[in-house]
Parts: structure tokens; sequence; C-alpha cells
């Protein structure tokens, strides 16, 4: 019997694959291309406390092996989600966890107060790349202080299970992921879009409105692979993989470096049944190989 099954805090992945934030919508959208029974599960596309507009179009771009976007959280807020996607999610037979961005420690306790009286979805993806309203322009993400107010009193909030979501454009993610491990977190989820630009050349001005976007996709792949490396010295709680995931090859690599489970997000634009189809390899793989149990697989890597 192959055992593809892990565990990140109270949630069992039935297999370590998962769609990430974003691309995954709201989950709906990748009911029609994947079997919800044979994967390990999704994460919503970012939720705030109230309504967020986004930034002004345009905002994705193609190039060299990824994608350029600047989408800007946009979300009808925590109320709309409530009463409008979770009774059509809930139901889902799979691991479902909410990608939650709040803009201050308040917001963050409104939140989960709001949200943790329902029933229909596992955890709590917090993620803490995103502006810091009450200080300018500092993310959580840039400044140790700054995430540690936040992240301190998160885990008194909720028994559900709480992932940290991180940026590796900021050396402080190492120190905050060992900060909520201390708190209390149940994994961190890593890593996130690289930021970069793009230049409109007849206009001379740059592409995006808000000048900077995330890139995603098979070019940071590498990249985001040895950030995941130096996050597994760091911690010794559940790592997720994010970064350029096309293949059965790459989430392996991810696997043997550490990371007890990876989320897809870009390819799924392209290739839609990509969760079920390389959830489907990794069990083949495992019986061609004669490997019982995925544990085997994890931290597997020979130094």
């Amino acid at each position: 019997m192959i055992n593809t099954h892990v565990k990140i805090g109270k949630t069992i992945l039935k297999k370590p694959i998962l769609g990430a934030s974003g691309c995954s919508g709201w989950g709906e959208e990748l009911l029609r291309f994947n079997d919800f029974r044979k994967i390990g599960g999704f994460v919503t596309k970012s939720i705030t406390l109230k309504e967020k507009i986004g930034n002004e179009m345009p905002r994705i771009m193609e190039t060299y092996g990824g994608l350029l976007n600047s989408i800007g959280l946009e979300n009808k807020g925590v109320e709309y989600f409530i009463e409008n996607i979770l009774p059509k999610i809930k139901n889902f037979e799979c691991a479902k966890f909410l990608n939650i961005v709040p803009f201050e420690e308040s917001e963050l306790k409104r939140m989960i107060e709001i949200l943790d009286r329902r029933n229909g979805f596992d955890g709590y993806e917090l993620n803490i790349s995103c502006p810091n309203i009450s200080n300018g322009d500092v993310s959580f993400n840039s400044s140790v202080s700054e995430a540690m107010k936040l992240i301190k009193n998160a885990r008194k909030l909720t028994n559900k299970t709480l992932l940290l979501k991180l940026s590796p454009v900021y050396e402080a993610s190492f120190e905050i992921a060992k900060m909520a491990e201390d708190a209390g977190f149940d994994g961190i989820t890593f890593t996130n879009t690289y930021l970069g630009t793009a230049i409109n050349i007849k206009e001379r001005k740059f592409y995006f409105k808000n000048k900077q976007a995330g890139l995603s996709g098979g070019a940071i792949k590498p990249i985001s692979l040895m950030n995941v490396y130096k996050m597994t010295k760091k911690v010794n709680i559940p790592i997720i993989a994010v970064g350029g995931i096309k293949s059965l090859d790459d989430v392996l690599e991810y696997l043997i470096i550490g990371a007890s489970a990876v989320q897809i997000g870009t390819y799924l634009l392209i290739e839609p049944d990509i969760l079920s189809r390389i959830s489907e390899e990794l069990t083949a793989y495992m019986e061609k190989e004669k490997i019982n149990d995925i544990s085997d697989i994890i931290r597997s890597l020979k130094e």
C-alpha cells in the first residue's frame, strides 16, 4: 500500500500537491479539470477584511520563462467570501486553505474571528507580503519587528492549521519564519514571486502602473529551490514549497531538498489539470521505485 499522505498541523493532505493562491482562484475553477479526491487541495486567492479594488490595468505580462503580475489583491472582502464563495467550496473533497491578507494586527484578529465561526475549510495561509498601511511603504515581510507584532498572537486566534506565506525578496523572511515557528505556526509557505518590471518602449514608461510586478513561472524554479533549502536550515516545521513547478521531477526536487508539500501556481494557467496529472505520476513513480511511504522522499537529500 503506497502512503502519500502528509500531515501539516491538523490537516492531512492525501497528496503533497496543492494549487497555489491566485492561480487557483476560489477552487471552483480547478474542479472541471482535477479530481479533488486525489489531490492535496488548494489555497484560495487572497482575502482582505474589506473589498479591495486592485491595481490599474495592465496587470499581467508574459515574459521569458514566466509571468509578471501586478494584480493588487483584488477581492470583495471577507463577508462576501463567506456569503458567496464558501458555500460553493466547503464540500470539495480536498484540503482548503484561505489566503488572508491583513494590513494591521486588528484586521487579522477581526478576520479570523469572522471566519473561524464557519466550517468548510482547513486553515489559513497568512500572507504578509503586503504593504503595512500603518507604517508607510514598509511591509510586514521586510521588517522583523513589524512581522512579530502581527504574528506573535495569531496562534491564540484559531485552532485551525496556520501557515505563514513569506517572500523571497526579503532576507528577513528567514528570521520571521523562525519566529513563526516559535509562535506556534504549523508551516511556512515559501517562496512567493520575485520583484520584476517591464518597460513600454513606445511610450518610454513602466508597463505596470504600479511600476513593479511579481515574477513567477519556470524561470524562478532554481532560485526558489535554493531558497527553500535555506529555509529548511532555519525551521523544523513543514515547508510548503512554491516556485516554477511544472513536472513530477520539480516536485521531487522540492521534496528531496526538504519541503513537506508543494504548491503549483503559474502552470495551472497553462495546464489546468496539472494537479491531478502530477498526483497520479507521483503514485506511479513510487510504485515503480518501490517506495512505500512519501516520508522516504521528504528530506532525503544526501549532503
